[in-house]
């Protein structure tokens, strides 16, 4: 069994939809009396899915949370038409998220040609073997130089779809200045608190922007479909509970390739 992580008071018009997670008066597992490192917490029954016996605690783990944030946001995009033959979906930062979102990407995108971009050659290289088709290192280059890399590789100096999987100031402005007309952006990345975009082309070229928060039972309980056919794979590092601290620095630094997994 696997948790779903936003627990609602169950009689707001969210919850009434299924969408427990954005309730008004939400509850996290992990947060409060019961800590996110403890080895043990209740949790109501009704937040339990099935999950696959064959798989592993450490498959398991990250697809609550990494595995499943992203899932939501490309349901987003694929729901609002962005996707499809003919279109380029761009994957802005390829750490825990990204990596998934890739996987999600080709598997949701309709035949949409799937772009990763980050700074980290060895992160690129995952999204690579993870089914991006192209991959980008926008490591110190200007968006310019970085349009002209997109329109080399995909025949577009733009994209038609962005998941965001950072949410970094400087990444969404890069991210917004390659929306193409009628793009949609989603952004299920928290790095930053704000950013600094000029509005008239968001109006201009009738561009839409998604927020997208974890998901719900729904969606964890197809991205545990998807795990139980084996069509997603992970990268995982596996620490003990006394390397705890240890991989929070890593994390903040920006050090993790994939997903950190404690495991007891």
């Amino acid at each position: 069994m696997v948790v779903a992580p936003g627990w609602g008071d169950g009689v707001c018009r969210h919850c009434l939809v299924g969408n427990t997670h954005i309730c008004p008066n939400v509850r996290w597992p992990g947060f409060g009396p019961v800590g996110g490192f403890a080895e043990f917490i209740p949790v109501p029954a009704r937040y339990l899915v099935k999950a696959n016996r064959r798989l592993k605690f450490e498959e398991l783990a990250p697809l609550t949370d990494a595995g499943m944030t992203p899932f939501r946001g490309m349901k987003k995009l694929r729901d609002a038409g962005a996707l499809g033959p003919g279109r380029v979906i761009g994957v802005l930062g390829i750490g825990g998220l990204g990596g998934y979102a890739v996987q999600y990407a080709q598997l949701l995108g309709g035949g949409a040609k799937v772009v990763a971009f980050a700074r980290n050659p060895d992160k690129l290289a995952i999204a690579k073997n993870y089914g991006a088709d192209h991959i980008i290192n926008i490591k110190d280059k200007s968006s310019n130089d970085i349009a002209k890399e997109l329109s080399k590789a995909t025949g577009q100096a733009d994209l038609d779809a962005i998941i965001d999987c950072a949410g970094a100031e400087q990444m969404m402005q890069l991210g917004f200045s390659l929306l193409a007309i009628s793009g949609h952006y989603v952004d299920v990345g928290l790095v930053g608190d704000r950013v600094d975009i000029p509005l008239f082309p968001r109006v201009s070229r009738e561009q839409t922007f998604h927020g997208s928060y974890w998901g719900n039972n729904t969606d964890l309980t197809e991205v545990m479909a998807l795990a139980a056919e084996d069509k997603i794979r992970h990268t995982i590092n596996i620490f003990r509970f006394d390397q705890i601290n240890e991989h929070i620095e890593l994390l903040r630094a920006g050090e993790i390739v994939g997903r950190a997994v404690m495991k007891f």
